[in-house]
């Protein structure tokens, strides 16, 4: 089964989907519409619910078929914050009906344009799905989006050409999977802990109200909630640390500090989890010893 919902927060309106069982979702994740630019564009697995709610508002028509002829929101403009298929699943479909734009950091773009080269893992082929291909280009150091004006900053550590845009006038920041939550206590495997860190550090030190977030939607007091994602992961690191010099393994420290893997280890195949959140951390430690 699919989820969708569909909300506002001023001008920009959210969208959040995720393939589901029974009532339990699988991983959700958020797009955001503002004027006429998308935000990423979510799930392939979404993709009916998800146009038909942008072009009719959420009507429903019969045979699934979609009232192309009557367009509510012109999407002209796509920005993807990073490449992963759950960000990208409806760039095709959506540049097919209304020929937009689709712009994303350089690194971003191989995988973006050919999505053979993602090459996902079992989990991701069922919950998300591989994107169709679809054509993009480099993203400037600004954008504009209507009348406000984005500017973008490259994050490294989530993924290669990960991006987040900042509104100073409304202080609003679209972080992708960036922030996804003060306590993250899972990692890919793919991911780096102290390149996140450092990212989340200098984003911490912008001016922010309002984060639009790909797991948690929109997150109020920003900046509050990212210096406390940094304190956070400050912290973990230190004890991280502290157990290592201790002569603790790295599978006695996840033990003590975020508890044994759960669920999320055994449907990715150990992609996402606590163990890699402690190994990435202890590369840090290794590099400066």
């Amino acid at each position: 089964m699919l989820m969708l919902e569909k909300t506002n927060f001023q001008d920009v309106t959210v969208f959040k989907m995720g393939r589901s069982i029974g009532k339990y979702v699988l991983y959700s994740v958020h797009s955001f519409l503002l004027e006429d630019t998308l935000i990423d564009t979510g799930t392939k697995f979404a993709s009916d619910e998800f146009l038909s709610t942008i072009i009719d508002g959420g009507k429903k028509t019969h045979g699934g078929e979609f009232l192309l002829e009557f367009k509510e929101r012109q999407v002209n403009k796509i920005i993807n914050t990073h490449y992963h298929e759950d960000h990208t699943g409806n760039n095709h479909l959506l540049q097919q009906i209304y020929l937009s734009e689709i712009f994303a950091h350089p690194d971003s773009l191989p995988y973006i344009i050919k999505p053979d080269n993602l090459k996902l893992k079992p989990y991701q082929k069922i919950v998300w799905g591989y994107p169709e291909s679809s054509k993009a280009k480099a993203v400037e150091k600004s954008i504009h989006i209507g009348r406000y004006q984005f500017l973008i900053i490259p994050c490294e550590g989530h993924s290669a050409g990960h991006i987040c845009l900042y509104e100073p006038q409304e202080k609003w920041l679209f972080t992708g999977d960036m922030f996804c939550g003060v306590k993250n206590i899972y990692l890919r495997q793919d991911e780096d802990f102290n390149l996140m860190l450092k990212s989340l550090h200098n984003l911490s030190q912008l001016n922010i109200e309002t984060l639009f977030c790909s797991l948690k939607g929109v997150v109020n007091n920003g900046s509050q909630a990212l210096a406390d994602k940094v304190e956070y992961m400050n912290n973990l690191r230190d004890e991280t640390f502290r157990l290592h010099k201790a002569g603790r393994r790295p599978v006695q420290i996840r033990d003590k500090l975020l508890g044994r893997e759960g669920f999320m280890f055994y449907l990715t195949g150990g992609h996402f989890a606590k163990i890699n959140l402690i190994k990435s951390i202890l590369t840090q430690f290794y590099k400066n010893n």
